[in-house]
């Protein structure tokens, strides 16, 4: 095989040289998101005609207000999308987003409204809005922005010590002690209020963020033995500096966690299904339907069969299943659509924690990569909690079904977590390098 040759003869090398591939976010990941939401707006349409009807004499009601959050939520997706996700990364917003999310969660502690027994909403322009939703988006995008603000200062060769017991000290105060406190003063004030769900969802998702996040063993293991140390000295001046009447007072707040543990302990024999329902007259904090609801979302379930009633052919939600256009709107799908669809549904979650986790594969920064985990885990762990609970997997939760049940606040969030995802494929992943010979 011969060389190149110039035009005295000689022999020429070859030139070479790289260029990376365009920025292009993962089309597959749009499809699919928007898949979810088109499919998540015609399932709330059919579930909440009798609920619209019946709240205000329009059966697309509720549908229409989700309509005007989702194009909102769009709006802030595609905003979020074309802008370079290592734009996000400063640690200036990180302390923006927590201190936006403490405030809001303690105000709401406090001067809540009431819905459902639960102190969760505040009004800001007429609008009721739940701040524990934004909290689902912020504290994610805090620990990505933390994380990455300690890796930076240790490669630039600060936070050292002069001894190896110092240095260790440091690294498990920096990288577990620091964050997790942060953490759990905003999980422990959403959970006050009470909110039990959120506080297992965050948890969860937070440690699985952690994790990926590359702290070293010896952190994990140095860092938890001190926040446990911590915990139990804080719980035990709790305890002993709180009066029997408080202590009354905080346990109420949680009745609702025993009576549905003991519906979901009772679904299969009507005389103890009978019983935890006397245990919850008994209950200030629950009501009658508990079991009720419960049994007619199995009931909308087995009523579906294999392709289901017919799309919009719900019998269960002309108000035999309480908020089946919300926390039941999976059972609705099941009824109208069959094993068919409710398959289906689980597979487009399915294929969005795939499409998520593979973005967070092929990230390039500790930022993005704990983003597109973050938000990928906590679309799909709350999609399966929803799916468990009408399933009677799990006890009730009041936990939604992302893009599919009824909630602005929510499906406003869950898109912008999508934005950041698709982001993260768009800016935040490591190019494919095209080699040119010349």
């Amino acid at each position: 095989m011969t060389g190149l040759h110039n035009e005295s003869g000689r022999p020429q090398k070859e030139k070479r040289f790289q260029i990376e591939s365009p920025y292009r976010m993962s089309i597959p990941m749009l499809i699919l998101c928007i898949i979810l939401i088109s499919f998540g707006l015609i399932m709330l349409f059919s579930a909440s005609m009798s609920a619209g009807y019946n709240d205000a004499e329009n059966p697309l009601y509720y549908v229409l207000k989700q309509g005007k959050y989702t194009l909102i939520g769009i709006a802030a997706a595609a905003f979020i999308i074309f802008i370079p996700v290592k734009v996000y990364d400063h640690i200036g917003f990180v302390g923006l987003a927590y201190t936006l999310t403490l405030a809001l969660v303690v105000y709401t502690k406090f001067f809540g409204e009431i819905d459902g027994g639960s102190r969760r909403w505040i009004r800001i322009g007429g609008q009721k809005f739940q701040p524990s939703e934004l909290a689902k988006v912020a504290l994610i995008f805090c620990i990505a922005g933390y994380r990455s603000f300690i890796n930076r200062k240790r490669k630039a060769g600060k936070l050292k010590c002069r001894t190896v017991r110092g240095q260790s000290y440091l690294d498990c105060i920096v990288d577990i002690v620091i964050p997790v406190g942060m953490l759990m003063v905003c999980l422990v004030f959403v959970l006050l209020q009470p909110h039990m769900s959120f506080f297992v969802i965050m948890s969860t998702i937070s440690f699985i963020c952690f994790l990926v996040s590359g702290i070293p063993l010896k952190s994990w293991v140095d860092g938890g033995l001190m926040l446990i140390a911590m915990f139990l000295v804080a719980g035990t001046v709790l305890m002993l500096s709180t009066s029997y009447t408080q202590k009354e007072k905080f346990m109420g707040n949680f009745e609702h966690v025993i009576t549905r543990l003991n519906i979901f302990s009772t679904m299969n024999g009507e005389e103890t299904a009978a019983a935890a329902a006397a245990k919850a007259q008994n209950s200030s904090t629950a009501t009658d339907d508990d079991v009720y609801q419960s049994k007619q979302s199995m009931i909308a379930i087995g009523s579906g069969g294999v392709s289901g009633v017919g799309f919009g052919s719900s019998r269960q939600k002309y108000q035999y299943l309480p908020a089946a256009h919300n926390d039941y709107v999976y059972a609705i799908a099941c009824e109208e659509l069959g094993f068919i669809g409710g398959v289906s549904i689980i597979i487009l979650f399915w294929a969005f924690l795939c499409g998520g986790l593979s973005i967070a594969w092929r990230a390039q920064s500790d930022f993005a990569r704990i983003l597109a985990v973050g938000y990928t885990g906590l679309i799909t762990i709350q999609a399966a909690f929803n799916i468990a609970v009408s399933l009677g997997v799990i006890p009730p939760t009041g936990v939604t079904l992302p893009f599919f049940s009824y909630g602005g606040t929510a499906n406003l969030f869950f898109l912008a977590a999508v934005g950041l995802i698709l982001a993260v494929s768009r800016t935040g992943v490591s190019r494919k390098k095209i080699t040119y010979i010349d």
